[in-house]
């Protein structure tokens, strides 16, 4: 090779820049990459600048101050929004000292640290992806303070172990591959605990939960045995059934550390259960729910040595956008800072003229199906050949979720019948393991099957307004038909309902997804089913600037409430009202969006 050949060669890898090019990883090129050397724009100061530049950003409520890509992907808590909604309209504050984790090869940086909206305290996990020197991707976990029973530690007493940023000597070091493996493994002990460890354990394990200890001192699992793998053999968590959608976006072998994403599925098929001790626990919720987490793991010699988590509650059996391609856009999403609709954007559903359904076939289909959701025995149901099913606004298979837990349902409940859309709505009470729920059900019925299931349970768990149980119906009133004279034609029935919701929507909400699959001109009964955002952007009057004065308690943050109601219509006017509702992660998108989404790609 020629002495100016060699100095050419030299002269463009100068003009490249120590950037430019990065040291192959410890790992095979991914089959479809674009090149086979990772071109890194982002080293670790950089990942952690863009962090604190999109913290800085989200506490100022100014997006503008962010360097986005213009598709930037955004979730929180699992619900594709528009940049600029959720915690950016609610937060008031975040904690200065924040655990930070960073991977060059893959461009992600994360942050778990605290934030507060409107002055009250809420865990906060987020993950950022750089390319180009742009912000392409958000995924954030918010865990905000409620009745049910979590780890929820004292902000102020969060300390984060400096072993996460503590450099590992080369010794104590495992490749990426390795790494993901021990991870993988913990999930896999975790589902299904039963006392054998498929991954290992540093004899001083410890982990942190929301911000508090759940392996020393006496909240949860520390007060039966000290220690991750003491907990493990133990089995003390048997009632993960799944830990599903893992994903590891993160992963630094310098520091040993794991950043992993995914849910906890809890099916509560049962609701006692012994550890290999022989001794007997009770589960704490005896209804169906799924934990949403990212969670840091720091790792030495192979063994998994400090855990970090932050996890949310969310609705049975959620999933991820970041597993299912593209996510909606922002206008789909949800309203974005300031919006203020009141509108009810869906209609009546339309006739089905090859129903020979009548009211009486419909109201028996929905009587044997709350007996057959009681009994466990989806079998003994004329299903349709495909069936969609949803519980509280996600699908899932016939035999999931409520039909595992259910073990009592109401002689009172309001039952509304359309023989002309072929749909029959129930609303009333059920127990699981005697516990009670409200309940509201939908079916959609063709040619005599069910081809359509949507659920909404609200659980007596504290979060929201809750009844005495039963509940307390008036059910005749809906049964009953009126006179010629007292009723009125379907579309103006259907615009009292729709004027009603509207009228009680503050003005920041936002009532979306509306729909009225049962219209009962006989009766005067028409069925609502729709979703109200509660975006919590504006600090009440009376508040002091930073946020921490009065506030309405109905919305503290960020929301969706998931609502089923019935009207009862005479003479033109709105006699009586029924509804059940549930509140639902912000901006998550009604069972029929989800289908139509799912049905897109």
């Amino acid at each position: 090779m020629s002495a100016r050949r060699i100095a050419s060669i030299l002269a463009s890898a100068m003009f490249l820049g120590p950037l430019a090019l990065a040291s192959p990883p410890a790992s095979a090129q991914a089959y479809g990459a674009s090149s086979a050397v990772d071109r890194l724009d982002c080293d670790e100061q950089c990942l952690e600048g863009f962090a604190h530049r999109y913290m800085d950003g989200l506490v100022h409520h100014d997006v503008s101050h962010v360097p986005f890509a213009p598709n930037v992907r955004f979730t929180e808590n699992d619900v594709p929004l528009g940049v600029g909604d959720g915690l950016w309209g609610s937060i008031s504050s975040a904690s200065q000292s924040p655990l930070l984790a960073t991977d060059e090869v893959t461009g992600n940086v994360a942050w778990f640290g605290t934030v507060e909206e409107h002055g009250v305290p809420a865990y906060y996990a987020m993950r950022l992806k750089v390319a180009g020197q742009r912000i392409t991707e958000v995924e954030t976990v918010v865990d905000r303070k409620t009745q049910w029973p979590s780890a929820f530690g004292d902000p102020a007493k969060l300390v984060h172990d400096p072993a996460f940023a503590e450099v590992l000597p080369s010794d104590e070091r495992r490749e990426r591959e390795r790494l993901r493996d021990v991870v993988n493994g913990y999930f896999s002990t975790v589902e299904r605990n039963d006392g054998e460890l498929l991954t290992q354990f540093d004899p001083d394990c410890q982990r942190i939960e929301n911000g508090i200890s759940t392996t020393r001192g006496s909240f949860g699992a520390a007060a039966v045995a000290q220690g991750c793998e003491a907990q493990f053999r133990l089995g003390l968590y048997r009632i993960n059934k799944r830990v599903r959608e893992r994903r590891y976006p993160l992963i630094d072998e310098k520091r040993g550390i794991v950043v992993a994403t995914g849910f906890f599925d809890h099916d509560n098929t049962f609701d006692r259960y012994k550890t290999t001790d022989g001794k007997e626990h009770r589960t704490l919720l005896k209804w169906p729910n799924s934990l949403s987490l990212m969670e840091a793991f720091k790792i030495k010699n192979g063994r998994i040595y400090r855990v970090e988590a932050v996890f949310t509650y969310v609705p049975y059996f959620l999933h991820s956008p970041w597993m299912q391609g593209a996510a909606p856009a922002a206008a789909d999403a949800g309203p974005a800072i300031g919006e203020a609709s009141a509108s009810v954007s869906g209609a009546e559903a339309a006739p089905n003229s090859t129903v020979p359904c009548d009211r009486g076939c419909l109201t028996d289909l929905a009587r044997r199906y709350m007996s057959a959701l009681a009994r466990h025995d989806p079998g003994t149901l004329p299903w349709a050949l495909r069936v969609r099913y949803a519980e509280n606004g996600v699908r899932m298979q016939v035999g999931e979720g409520e039909w595992n837990t259910v073990t009592a349902v109401s002689n009172t409940a309001i039952i509304a019948a359309d023989a002309a859309t072929g749909n029959v709505a129930w609303l009333g009470t059920v127990e699981e393991h005697g516990d009670p729920a409200f309940c509201g059900v939908t079916l959609s019925v063709r040619a005599g099957r069910i081809e359509s299931v949507d659920t909404l349970v609200d659980p007596d768990r504290g979060s929201g307004p809750f009844g005495e149980s039963p509940m307390q119906l008036p059910e005749r009133s809906f049964e009953q038909s009126l006179p010629p004279r007292g009723r009125s034609p379907r579309a103006r029935m259907v615009a009292l309902a729709r004027e009603y919701s509207a009228s009680r929507t503050p003005n920041e909400d936002r009532l979306r997804a509306g729909r009225f699959p049962i219209v009962d001109v006989e009766r005067g009964v028409v069925v609502f089913a729709g979703e109200l955002d509660h975006p919590a952007h504006a600090v009440p009057s009376g508040a002091d600037p930073a946020g921490k004065g009065a506030r309405d308690a109905r919305v503290p943050y960020p929301l969706t409430q998931g609502v089923l109601q019935a009207f009862k219509i005479r003479g033109g006017r709105i006699e009586r009202t029924v509804a059940v509702s549930t509140f639902l992660p912000y901006g998550m998108p009604a069972p029929a969006e989800s289908l139509a989404r799912e049905d897109s790609r």
